[in-house]
């Protein structure tokens, strides 16, 4: 018996549900945030109570009682907010359990569907992500449900106080709003633009050989150049922007404090409140502005989360997750091909048309036509790489879908025209990085013909490959992915009986492409 793979269309919104989960250690840090924010009330208190009965009464035992009560609260205070941080940053761990893994299958698997990569940026936005809410930029989300409870007891000192640190955090929330008008148009260009850049450095630094052997190295650093040079316009645009808002919030904030000594100097000669009650109501005050204050410093970071956010959702719909389910074993090594049909991504014109074979243990097949005709797109579906948009494929008498895809590769080899070997051990890309024994492998190497190849590097077997397998000829490169296609049991004895054959079954698609 062994388990199949179907896709579950009616799970949706994981993201979502995998933030729910968290909710037990958000709680739990709000909760410390809510202790946090009544603690820092123990700063003014003891103000006001050393300028109202300490000074009045020169009584030295309250002034030490009083600062021994500070020193508890502000120490409380402080191990409550590195519990806080503690806490989040377990958050994030979890959090990087429950998606990291499924992210980086869900790029896999729509760049095999493809054909090509799109690069892992929503990995690297999942960690910006991650980072943002399950860090110090989330603070603000915490301590905003505390301004009105500031503001309640600055109105409750004074009412005119209050309506002057009210409508002072109303213009300040006003200016945080445009900012994020102003700038999110331009932030995301130049994201957007970035990441092309970055891509496309990828791609010619994987190419070098290409670019410096045809002269293209003016033409590809011009449009490079282009790139980045959008890409730095849009960011000053936006940081020109926010430096004018950001100026503007500091301005206000030095404005709303000098006003707030004021009209409390005001209310104090009018013996309406205590001299005292001045600075801290301006602690108070300062303490009602920091949730805007950080979220004005942390904006870029926020739109850079909540942007990324969506296109981690929708790539986790696009590629829905997979759910497990057991199946009967294969009874022999039969592939059939029936009406299958594929239309590339990016055309309406399908490529393959109804093709229908099928092919016993042992036989061969040659695909033979012209450049486009969808003979590499063939040898991708047999190999499920990508799966038809219409018609059936079989093996052992068991469709594609209903296959688990680490059972199926047991069976398959596959050896495509860019070899795909990837940074790791000459032993690792063979083994297909499994827990495949020394034996295998040499056993794979020596059919491929490479085994005599490999002693004579100095690490052998250990021997490290860069990218795309830096290090080896390109025949070199073929052959060991041939060892890597050969690797499998079954595979092997395929090629053994083949080898021992005299005759072999052929097979030929002779069709051009727009013909469909």
């Amino acid at each position: 018996m062994h388990a199949s793979v179907t896709y579950d269309t009616s799970s949706r919104r994981e993201l979502k549900r995998a933030l729910l989960t968290l909710w037990p250690h958000v709680a739990m840090a709000g909760l410390f945030s809510g202790a946090i924010n009544l603690l820092y009330l123990s700063s003014p208190l003891y103000l006001m109570q050393v300028y109202n009965r300490v000074l009045v009464s020169e009584n030295v035992p309250t002034l030490v009682l009083l600062t021994l009560i500070l020193g508890m609260a502000l120490l409380t205070m402080a191990a409550l907010d590195s519990l806080r941080a503690q806490v989040l940053i377990r958050c994030g761990v979890r959090l990087e359990a429950l998606l990291a893994r499924r992210i980086f299958e869900a790029l896999v698997a729509r760049s095999a569907r493809h054909g090509y990569s799109r690069g892992a940026q929503q990995l690297r936005e999942f960690d910006q992500f991650r980072t943002f809410v399950t860090g110090p930029g989330i603070y603000f989300a915490f301590d905003l449900p505390w301004i009105p409870i500031y503001l309640l007891l600055l109105f409750f000192i004074d009412p005119i106080l209050g309506t002057v640190a009210t409508l002072g955090a109303a213009m300040m929330l006003g200016l945080a709003i445009l900012n994020e008008a102003l700038t999110h148009a331009s932030l995301k260009a130049a994201e957007d633009s970035g990441n092309r850049a970055y891509a496309f450095t990828e791609n010619i630094l994987r190419h070098a050989d290409v670019v410096r052997a045809m002269g293209m190295q003016p033409a590809v650093e011009r449009h490079w150049n282009g790139s980045r040079s959008f890409m730095l316009l849009e960011q000053a645009r936006a940081s020109d922007k926010n430096a004018v808002i950001s100026s503007a919030i500091k301005f206000a904030r030095l404005l709303l404090q000098s006003l707030m000594l004021g009209t409390g100097a005001w209310l104090a000669i009018d013996h309406i409140i205590m001299p005292a009650t001045i600075f801290a109501a301006s602690i108070i005050m300062g303490r009602a502005l920091v949730p805007v204050e950080q979220a004005v410093s942390t904006w870029k970071q926020f739109t850079s989360a909540r942007d990324g956010y969506a296109r981690i959702e929708e790539l986790l719909d696009d590629i829905p997750p997979e759910q497990t389910r057991t199946v009967l074993p294969p009874v022999a090594n039969t592939l059939v091909v029936e009406g299958v049909t594929y239309v590339p991504p990016s055309q309406k014109t399908p490529i393959l048309k109804e093709i229908s074979f099928d092919l016993a243990g042992g036989e061969t097949i040659g695909l033979v036509g012209p450049s486009g005709s969808g003979k590499s797109t063939l040898a991708r579906l047999i190999v499920g790489a990508i799966a038809p948009e219409d018609g059936k494929l079989r093996f052992g008498g068991v469709e594609y879908r209903q296959w688990h895809p680490l059972e199926f590769g047991r069976h398959v080899g596959y050896l495509p025209q860019d070899v795909g070997l990837f940074a790791g051990t000459i032993r690792e890309n063979i083994s297909r990085f499994g827990p495949a024994s020394i034996e295998e492998v040499i056993e794979a190497s020596r059919l491929a013909g490479i085994h005599d190849m490999i002693l004579e590097l100095p690490r052998q077997y250990d021997t490290p490959l860069g990218p795309g397998g830096v290090g080896l000829s390109g025949g070199q490169r073929q052959r060991l992915g041939l060892a890597r296609a050969v690797l499998s049991t079954a595979v092997r004895s395929i090629c053994a009986t083949i080898a021992r054959r005299t005759s072999s079954a052929s097979f030929s698609v002779s069709r051009h492409s727009k013909k469909g």
